[in-house]
């Protein structure tokens, strides 16, 4: 067994790729994972008391790395036999005796780590433990064993055949699609159809077959590490996902850029870059605004077949309200940044300004000003009075604030007017 030490800088959503054999741990409290990979997370100074614990006495100091790394990740690799028996034991002990290397290892604060546990080749090469059939049935059986437990059952109690969604197969090992987005859970008497959790209304709510399932997971987490923004909205994460409408057109160099967004998506920058505004209307992209509330996925907002012809229209008129409000620095500052980017994050950082300190108050800001942004990126007509008279409406508020009204007030308002113009001219209107 050789144990892999690796480092992600800035996205330890990158461990998420396919040649490691990972995914998401289907909780936080459960005692095993899918892949034999560990995340150490950031760097840490006094790295080796962190593994050992106090007293160098791992087995006790339930807070240690390695007691975490035992008890949630490894153990259950041998309990299920994808290892031997007293393998763990042996993997510890080896930890111990190379503590001193792994905390050199894991010092530096700006990445994060992850231990990668799996065998050397023949010819002496580190095996990822996607090249492990080992690895690969003990993965496959914590995947089939998760589906089975979305499984449809007939009003008898024994599994039924049921019909995929998609597909339309039958088949008696049906998923539902909160086993892959966790926008809703079945703990909720008001969730549809409206009645407690059970197998009988599981069978109702879209069910899918165990080829759909891995073909929407796999998905899933291509989005995820591709086409995901979760910087332009602070606490909000931005799907940004493209559809191909044309075929093989001759377009020439367009064409280059959409193949480019296509196969690389967001994964460089993680926001909305100006290489999304070099695409031509034989892409459209597809927008979905959710963001984490405990272990479920809230969705906010989903904003369907955008051209990028329209991106670069909101563009073009946010500089033209940036250069007449005198904020040309908000217009463009030379960086990867879009102007996209910049209406966006100033847009939401000037409503939550005034959005309140109570969680009602903060909420309904955001879903206000979410459905805002979502009639700018459909080209909907924006009505402007009620943007204005909520700014107007609870900057009182702040103007009590005599720190504030010194050193932030002109700011705002310029900001303010810079917003105001831009939904003006977004309208048509002078």
């Amino acid at each position: 067994m050789c144990i892999f030490c690796i480092d992600i800088k800035y996205r330890e959503e990158r461990i998420k790729k396919r040649r490691y054999l990972y995914r998401a741990p289907v909780g936080a409290n459960v005692k095993w994972r899918f892949s034999p990979i560990y995340k150490l997370g950031k760097g840490c100074a006094n790295a080796k008391d962190a593994l050992l614990g106090k007293g160098d006495s791992w087995r006790k100091d339930t807070e240690s790395r390695f007691y975490k790394l035992y008890n949630s990740t490894l153990y259950a690799f041998e309990k299920e036999g994808a290892f031997s028996e007293g393998s763990v034991d042996k993997i510890m002990e080896c930890l111990k005796e190379n503590v001193d290397r792994i905390a050199e290892l894991w010092n530096d604060r700006r990445s994060s780590y992850l231990l990668i546990f799996s065998p050397i080749s023949e010819d002496g090469h580190f095996m990822y433990p996607l090249d492990v059939k080992a690895y690969l049935s003990y993965f496959r059986s914590r995947l089939k064993e998760q589906g089975a437990g979305g499984g449809c059952s007939s009003q008898n109690g024994s599994v039924g055949e049921k019909l995929c969604a998609l597909c339309r197969s039958q088949t008696s090992e049906t998923v539902n699609l909160d086993k892959i987005f966790a926008f809703a859970t079945f703990d909720k008497e008001n969730f549809l159809p409206g009645i407690k959790a059970s197998d009988k209304s599981k069978g109702k709510m879209f069910p899918i077959c165990q080829d759909c399932y891995k073909a929407l997971s796999g998905g899933k987490a291509c989005i995820d590490e591709k086409y995901s923004d979760s910087k332009s909205i602070y606490g909000v994460n931005i799907y940004v996902v493209p559809e191909l409408i044309m075929g093989n057109a001759n377009m020439g160099h367009a064409v280059q850029f959409n193949e480019d967004f296509l196969s690389k998506g967001l994964s460089n920058e993680g926001h909305l870059s100006n290489r999304i505004m070099k695409m031509d209307d034989s892409v459209v992209l597809h927008f979905v605004f959710w963001e984490k509330n405990q272990a479920q996925e809230r969705l906010l907002l989903m904003v369907e077949d955008v051209p990028p012809s329209r991106l670069k229209h909101i563009e073009e008129t946010w500089g033209i309200s940036a250069n007449a409000t005198g904020r040309s620095d908000l217009s463009n500052d030379g960086s990867a940044n879009s102007r996209l980017y910049r209406i966006i994050g100033l847009m939401w950082s000037k409503v939550m300004e005034l959005a309140g300190k109570s969680d009602n108050e903060r909420n309904y800001a955001k879903d206000w000003m979410l459905g805002i942004e979502g009639k700018i990126l459909s080209g909907e007509c924006i009505n402007v009075d009620e943007v204005k008279t909520f700014f107007v409406s609870r900057l009182q508020g702040l103007c009590a604030d005599h720190e504030w009204v010194q050193n932030k007030s002109k700011y705002f308002a310029r900001d303010v007017y810079c917003i105001i113009d831009f939904l003006y001219r977004l309208n048509g209107e002078d």
